[in-house]
């Protein structure tokens, strides 16, 4: 009777050792200072966790990373679990890509943090070819650069992301170009660069999705979340959480986007699956 109860011990515990290991923990890279977006793109990871109605634990990358080069390496070899990147064919190729825009297309509505002496200039401008007289600068790596290059614009690449304030605020660059949802929270983290604003005249346009990118070492994560943003389509929530996120109501508030002039150019960098996404995972923002 006493081996019996011994091993009616030892199977309840090998039981609860596998339902504990079940858990699926998620490491994500630490949000960086004054990006509503990626506390944004962490709530979403959140949400989508719920949907899907499995156990998950969310954990901040204990350490340095750097550049999103170095973070596209963590992903590849699992370090990383997760991350929210701008798309084009070499992520998607590289890494596991969830095919739902985070934003809804609003990645690539960009406006223009500049610094005084280049604002005045903007007003005057209405194409991209007056466009690309003015440096623009991104962080090393990005999507974007491939894109903004493509279209003949002039762009420097940094590693740093906070050096990239520094540069554009002692005029060593024109303009950084972010999305309509970054540039507003993250100046608002920074009023050292006195000599910063968020240029008011003009709205450049490009296809550009953000999508969640998982280590191809986390397939099930992978699977996981698509099962639970196509779930999250369905009932309507995704769009309601969309619509109510706090990032959102401020940006709409704040970009005045009827008041700018629209630059619109390509982004042959997408792959073919991107390219099909349906129109209803975009958002139309002409009927903002």
């Amino acid at each position: 009777m006493k081996k019996l109860m011994v091993s009616l011990t030892a199977l309840a515990l090998s039981m609860f050792s596998a339902h504990a290991v079940s858990n699926t923990t998620i490491v994500h890279p630490e949000p960086r200072a004054g990006s509503a977006l990626d506390l944004y793109a962490i709530e979403l990871i959140e949400f989508l966790a719920e949907k899907s109605g499995e156990p998950v634990t969310l954990q901040a990358f204990d350490g340095q990373i750097g550049s999103q080069s170095r973070k596209v390496e963590m992903l590849k070899q699992g370090k990383l679990t997760i991350d929210w990147l701008g798309a084009d064919r070499t992520l998607e190729s590289e890494l596991i890509p969830i095919r739902y825009p985070v934003f809804r297309g609003l990645l690539g509505h960009r406006l223009f943090i500049t610094n005084q002496a280049t604002e005045p200039q903007l007003a005057q401008i209405s194409s991209a070819g007056d466009l690309q007289s003015l440096t623009m600068i991104q962080g090393q790596g990005w999507a974007d650069v491939k894109v903004l290059n493509s279209a003949g614009f002039r762009v420097r690449e940094i590693s740093s992301f906070e050096n990239i304030f520094k540069v554009v605020d002692t005029g060593r660059a024109d303009l950084f170009p972010r999305a309509l949802i970054e540039p507003f929270s993250e100046l608002a983290e920074r009023p050292q660069y006195s000599n910063l604003l968020v240029d008011p005249h003009l709205m450049l346009i490009y296809r550009f999705p953000m999508f969640l990118f998982v280590s191809p070492q986390h397939a099930d994560v992978a699977d996981m979340l698509n099962g639970a943003f196509e779930a999250a389509y369905q009932d309507g929530s995704f769009i309601e959480f969309f619509n109510n996120a706090p990032l959102v109501k401020e940006t709409f508030e704040k970009a005045n986007i009827g008041e700018r002039t629209v630059i619109r150019v390509d982004n042959p960098h997408l792959s073919n699956e991107t390219q099909a996404i349906p129109d209803t995972y975009w958002l139309d923002i002409e009927a903002q």
